[in-house]
């Protein structure tokens, strides 16, 4: 095969891995549940984001994270989660739903103000058992409950880093609905051409910061968030 061919040919192997490569890998863990294809939502509510553990966002736990006090759900926060981390999460996930969900979702600036004067005791109650007050509160029929565990921006040792859960919980009975779990740590591609997906994004490749990664996970994870009807 003449020089040139073999050239093209290779560069067409090259490009079809990276796209392969892209939608799996080893350094991202995107996981979700749905156990409804379609899902009844007339008004939704997102709750702020919690600072959570790492350990108690594991699959693994015979204790549902939901379940657990606050106290316990919100203690030993890793030490890589910056302190906007909460708050960027919560404007992205409630951009993620008005973009699905349209005028069926209350402005942030409602709901933030009504989080804020919950009453609520770390001792006792559970996130399960707070997002059922909350969407109580903001008259909504369905909520949305995140916790993220780590935030980290790159640094010149290593890349972006994020994790974070998200459940959809209806507020008469608390029942789990949906949930969406991203874990990514941003890789150079000379280390591992499966990060391909996090460099070549719309922007063009490029190291992310923490809140492009975020947002990528946003996107991955809305990708299997049930269809809704009035």
């Amino acid at each position: 095969m003449p020089p040139k061919k073999i050239a093209v040919a290779l560069t067409s192997m090259i490009g079809l891995l990276l796209v392969m490569t892209a939608c799996q890998t080893k350094h991202s863990k995107t996981q979700t549940l749905t156990g409804y294809d379609v899902v009844k939502v007339q008004r939704l509510a997102v709750m702020p984001f919690l600072p959570g553990n790492t350990a108690l966002n594991a699959d693994n736990q015979v204790r549902p994270a939901l379940d657990c006090t606050m106290m316990e759900f919100c203690e030993e926060v890793n030490d890589e989660l910056g302190a906007n981390a909460a708050n960027a999460l919560t404007r992205l996930m409630q951009r993620a739903m008005e973009l699905k969900l349209y005028d069926k979702v209350i402005p942030l600036t409602r709901s933030a103000q009504i989080y804020d004067d919950l009453p609520q005791n770390r001792m006792v109650d559970t996130p399960r058992q707070l997002a059922q007050r909350f969407g109580k509160a903001t008259g909504a029929d369905h909520v949305i409950i995140g916790s993220v565990w780590r935030y980290r921006d790159r640094t010149p040792d290593m890349g972006a880093s994020v994790a974070f859960t998200v459940y959809l919980l209806e507020v008469d009975n608390g029942r789990r609905v949906w949930r969406g779990r991203f874990d990514k740590t941003q890789q150079a591609l000379t280390d591992d051409l499966s990060d391909a997906g996090s460099f070549f994004t719309k922007g063009g490749g490029h190291w992310l910061s923490a809140e492009e990664l975020a947002r990528l996970g946003i996107t991955q994870i809305m990708q299997s968030f049930p269809e809704t009807t009035e």
